[in-house]
């Protein structure tokens, strides 16, 4: 089933490629479609690393720090706090006492503001990466003069390198002796279909539930 997927995924991007080419054979994406495919998987993938294996009781009383210095999109000012958002709302389904913090904070700020709130453990939530890849459909630059224009293959290569990756990263404290717990690592690689749709913020949230299944005893093999 995956090697029909790789195949059937390459050939629509193969016909693509071809309708585009011959529209514009020295367009960008016409010269630089190669290399560009070549580097991303047809298929997407997600995965949860930890550094150790804890597993949270429901009554803890939980923390979830809002990360200062967050990154920004062109859509969402902070992707710190969609990243607290989205794991607060995963997290409350299986925990009971579960706040959050409402101001960005560095870790030394947020562990002392959750010894305020009597919590037992602090959750530090980030974003250390973000996809910049722009759907084939939708991708808009300015010409020299200056002048918006959305096009496919006539926009100039960013210096910037693309990247398909979402990587999230949540440290875990406790909060009494603010010794570090264990720390969760999640990626998203979404591959080609990246060009085609955008979806990042649905990716954060499955990776956010992927995370708080590892946290609990019904991991369900996560």
């Amino acid at each position: 089933m995956v090697v029909l997927t790789r195949y059937l995924i390459s050939g629509l991007f193969a016909g693509m490629l071809l309708g585009l080419g011959g529209c514009s054979s020295d367009s960008y994406l016409a010269q630089s479609s190669t290399s560009t495919f070549d580097n991303l998987s047809p298929v997407g993938s997600r995965q949860v690393t930890r550094e150790q294996q804890l597993v949270l009781a429901s009554h803890y009383n939980i923390q979830i720090a809002y990360a200062a210095d967050g990154r920004s999109t062109e859509f969402i000012k902070d992707l710190n706090l969609s990243a607290r958002d989205s794991l607060a709302r995963h997290m409350k389904r299986y925990f009971s006492h579960v706040r959050v913090d409402e101001e960005a904070q560095s870790l030394a700020q947020a562990l002392q503001h959750a010894k305020t709130q009597r919590a037992q453990l602090l959750m530090y939530p980030r974003v250390e990466n973000w996809p910049n890849i722009e759907p084939i459909r939708v991708q808009e630059c300015k010409d020299k003069d200056g002048n918006k224009k959305t096009s496919v293959g006539q926009c100039e290569p960013t210096k910037e390198s693309d990247s398909d990756e979402l990587v999230v990263n949540v440290g875990i404290y406790d909060v009494l002796s603010g010794m570090h717990l264990d720390s969760i690592h999640a990626r998203s690689r979404r591959g080609m279909a990246s060009y085609l749709f955008e979806n990042s913020d649905q990716e954060l949230d499955e990776l956010s539930r992927m995370i708080v299944m590892r946290l609990t005893s019904n991991s369900n093999g996560y």
